[in-house]
């Protein structure tokens, strides 16, 4: 096998891997996301904070994988809600394993319950990319 096609291979088995790894942050400290995302999301590292009013964001990327996950947080510096960014060819892995981790209650709308509470993922997608955002469930 030459080596480009095994450099592929290995990417491509790296990046499915760690599709929906998306361990739900809201309601942290952004000091506590700080020390949590090097170990739960390898490859991801710091890019910036952003602060604008009364809200803001940490972003993450992975240049390697390209993706991007952005934190959204209050003034006082909690997670609200959760966006992770993927390139749309990984549509069909993305949605399996939102199939598989969630229960999905639309087409495009999955239902996490963690600690009692729920939370809804949307999937969208753009022409370039897939974004998942994470909120708290409206009823």
């Amino acid at each position: 096998m030459k080596p480009l096609a095994i450099s592929f291979i290995t990417a491509a088995i790296v990046i499915l891997s760690h599709l929906v790894n998306a361990q739900n942050y809201i309601g942290l400290h952004k000091n506590e996301i700080a020390k949590r995302m090097p170990q739960e999301n390898k490859g991801f590292f710091f890019e910036k904070e952003v602060n604008v009013d009364d809200r803001g964001f940490l972003k993450y990327v992975n240049t390697l994988e390209e993706q991007t996950i952005l934190f959204m947080i209050d003034t006082e510096g909690y997670c609200t809600a959760v966006s992770r960014m993927y390139n749309t060819w990984l549509y069909n892995q993305v949605v399996k394993e939102l199939n598989s981790k969630y229960q999905q209650v639309s087409t495009n709308k999955w239902l996490e319950v963690k600690d009692g509470k729920n939370y809804d993922l949307i999937l969208v997608k753009g022409k370039w990319f897939l974004t998942i955002n994470l909120r708290p469930h409206n009823k």
